[in-house]
Order: C-alpha cells, then structure tokens, then sequence
C-alpha cells in the first residue's frame, strides 16, 4: 500500500543512538493509532502539527507515569509508617529520589539586579 511513498525528512532515534527516517507507516500509526486521529483530521494536518501532537502526548505519558512512581513511593512509605521506631517519620523521599526531583547541578543564583533585569526584559517582550 505503501510502496513507493518518499520518507518523511524527520527522522527519530533509535534504541542505539543513531538516527532513522520516519516513514508514512510510522506517521499514521502515530496520528490515527495513537493520537486517535480521524483520517480526515490527520491528513488535514500538517507535518509541523502532527509532530506537535504526538510531543504533547508524549510528555502527558511521561507526567502519568511520573505520577504513577511517585504514588507507588508514597504507598510505601506508608506502608513502612506503623513499623519504625516511635517517633520516627519516613518521607516518600527518603525511600527513593527520582531523577526529575534531583535539583539541577548547574541552575545559576542570580543577583537582584539580575533577577530585575530579567523581569523587566520579560515584560518588555510580553507587551
């Protein structure tokens, strides 16, 4: 059905690192299998459009799942509560830390007048 179509310039990763096309199979799984995409409402986006819906599903998945560990830490933290000694609180935090909470190794303190200088070049640019 396919044979014959031009690959999609964008390209995406594979496992290994290295980087493979993305062709119109892979496209309409994504747009009408994933995204759940009537076939009229697919092939009226554009490449730039369906690329941003499927990044926006994408990071919704990564906030369920990131929810989904975080309330697994919190049951077990609870779970351990009634078993320490008297006294003794356990955090979800202190079972396990995950990547996304570890705070960020190179985030740079500003000084005040930099930190003025940032908001008024922020709300020159917004209005």
């Amino acid at each position: 059905m396919f044979r014959g179509t031009r690959r999609v310039q964008r390209r995406k990763k594979k496992i290994d690192g290295t980087d493979q096309a993305i062709g119109w199979p892979e496209l309409i799984r994504m747009g009408m299998g994933v995204l759940c995409l009537s076939p009229s409402a697919f092939w009226s986006m554009t490449f730039g459009e369906i690329s941003l819906a499927v990044d926006g599903h994408r990071e919704a998945e990564e906030y369920r799942e990131r929810y989904a560990w975080e309330r697994a830490r919190w049951l077990g933290a609870m779970t351990f509560q009634p078993h320490l000694k008297k006294g003794r609180k356990l955090a979800p935090t202190d079972l396990m830390q995950f990547p996304w909470e570890k705070p960020e190794q190179n985030a740079k303190k500003l000084t005040k007048e930099e930190l003025k200088q940032r908001i008024l070049e922020r709300d020159e640019w917004q209005s």
